[in-house]
């Protein structure tokens, strides 16, 4: 029987430091020193459970910096995680850990495996000790989280606003961080991104300048970080809304702001928003099904089943012939949330911000429609009226620039190109270590497999 979401956990191994490193919490055992070990679920968000499990068993405050991996032993397979934090009260660790021992005595001889000295070494930034190249960036020092938070205390002091001490800190990595700060009127939000997802903070700052009713409002920006700090969206999101008639006002909200960006599409692409205009994606058609071949031909399990290479050709052709159709049809370029899930779309006083713009992109507008309307489908399974109803609040605007045929044909191949687009798109489907990835491996597939179905429900509908 297979275990639940809610049982399944991961291990991660602490690195908790004090005083800008000085101190480390070491556990004895009867083989050695070790690092302490935190089972968490699997599908909660690592870093505010972890500070919180941190909270649970030493009563003590703390704030994640970055995660890196350390790999097994010679002859074992994976790696093991870690995660570099910190103590937000630096002499409250002693209480934990009473009898210090000096860091620099320790030896690889001193701890119980091995795995963890080379940790140790590595998250204290050690010469000589391959420090990961993903773990250095702005955030990656002891006191990275006093200076952010000295950084929106001034900023938000421009405001009138003053941060009463309270955090949540949902994101960390040496280059990236998400944490929401509570003020005296309200939260806001601290975000900086890095690799791969520096584009995001370009395309955010653009789309906040050029669209502010669709938007959180930004209060201030650092460069040097790619952060941004904003105002927290009032209101709730889908995931929250029980009533159809929020997502259909999300459904009239982004075709307002698809048809408004029509004007802005070359300067958001060079802001940074990914190319999903229908020429680049015609580009990429043969390498990229010569791709997910090799990956059906790799797979192992016998299910789901691979598809044989005659049917990934066909799909090809289909996808082809239905990007040639997409074009002629001269239906305008504009933005897209190739993220559209139901969290980042925020409902208050009739309209929706949307939130999250890591995966902004340029192309047929009617690829964003299709993954809210498959979010949709699960909120509200087989409520068909209340389906007509979502697609008429999105439609009507177009209806007034676009002919019906047109928007019935579009309607017709969207399901399989936006699968296509999104694969093509935000996927690095074109990563020479793939085969070292068998997550998205097997995703590539799954999401060929979906292409396969709807080139088989075209053909049904042709005939």
């Amino acid at each position: 029987m297979e275990k639940s979401q809610a049982k399944q956990t991961s291990a991660w191994r602490i690195l908790l430091f004090a005083r800008n490193g000085a101190e480390l919490l070491l556990l004895r055992s009867p083989s050695g020193i070790r690092l302490p070990e935190l089972h968490i679920p699997e599908w909660q968000r690592i870093v505010p459970t972890l500070n919180a499990e941190a909270k649970r068993l030493w009563s003590l405050d703390t704030v994640c910096l970055f995660p890196f991996d350390v790999p097994h032993s010679e002859g074992t397979a994976g790696n093991s995680k870690y995660y570099v934090m910190e103590v937000r009260k630096p002499e409250e660790l002693a209480r934990v850990a009473p009898d210090f021992m000096l860091l620099s005595a320790l030896t690889e001889a001193s701890f119980a495996e091995r795995r963890d000295y080379l940790a140790v070494q590595q998250g204290m930034g050690v010469e000589g000790a391959c420090f990961p190249r993903d773990c250095q960036g702005p955030f990656s020092a002891f006191g990275a989280f006093d200076e952010i938070s000295a950084w929106v205390a001034h900023q938000l002091h421009r405001f009138g606003l003053c941060w009463n001490g309270t955090f949540r800190q949902l994101q960390a990595g040496s280059s990236f961080a998400l944490v929401e700060f509570q003020t005296n009127r309200g939260a806001v939000w601290f975000k900086a991104v890095g690799e791969p997802n520096r584009r995001e903070f370009p395309a955010t700052m653009t789309l906040a300048a050029r669209f502010p009713k669709h938007m959180p409002e930004v209060l201030a920006v650092r460069e040097d970080w790619n952060a941004w700090l904003a105002k927290e969206v009032k209101g709730e999101d889908l995931f929250s809304s029980s009533d159809s008639s929020s997502w259909c006002r999300t459904a009239a909200s982004l075709v307002e702001l698809q048809i408004a960006s029509v004007e802005h599409a070359s300067q958001l692409l060079a802001s940074g928003t990914r190319d999903a205009r229908c020429s680049r994606l015609l580009n990429i058609v043969v390498p990229f099904f010569s791709t997910i071949e090799s990956l059906m031909e790799a797979q192992i399990k016998p299910t789901p089943r691979r598809l044989a290479a005659e049917e990934i050709k066909t799909i090809e052709r289909r996808v082809t012939s239905a990007l040639l159709e997409l074009e002629r049809a001269a239906v305008p370029d504009t933005l897209n949330h190739f993220d559209l899930n139901p969290g980042n779309a925020m409902i208050a006083d009739g309209s929706c911000r949307f939130l999250d713009w890591a995966e902004a992109a340029i192309g047929n507008p009617f690829f964003s429609m299709e993954y809210l309307e498959q979010h949709f489908l699960r909120a509200f399974p087989g409520q068909e009226q209340a389906r007509m109803e979502f697609r008429k609040s999105y439609l009507d605007l177009w209806r007034s620039l676009l002919p019906e045929a047109t928007l019935e044909r579009v309607l017709e191949l969207i399901p399989l190109i936006a699968a296509y687009a999104f694969a093509a798109t935000v996927l690095p489907w074109d990563d020479p270590h793939l085969d070292e990835n068998p997550a998205l491996a097997g995703f590539l597939r799954g999401l060929a497999r979906r292409m396969h179905r709807e080139c088989q429900r075209l053909t049904l509908r042709a005939a």
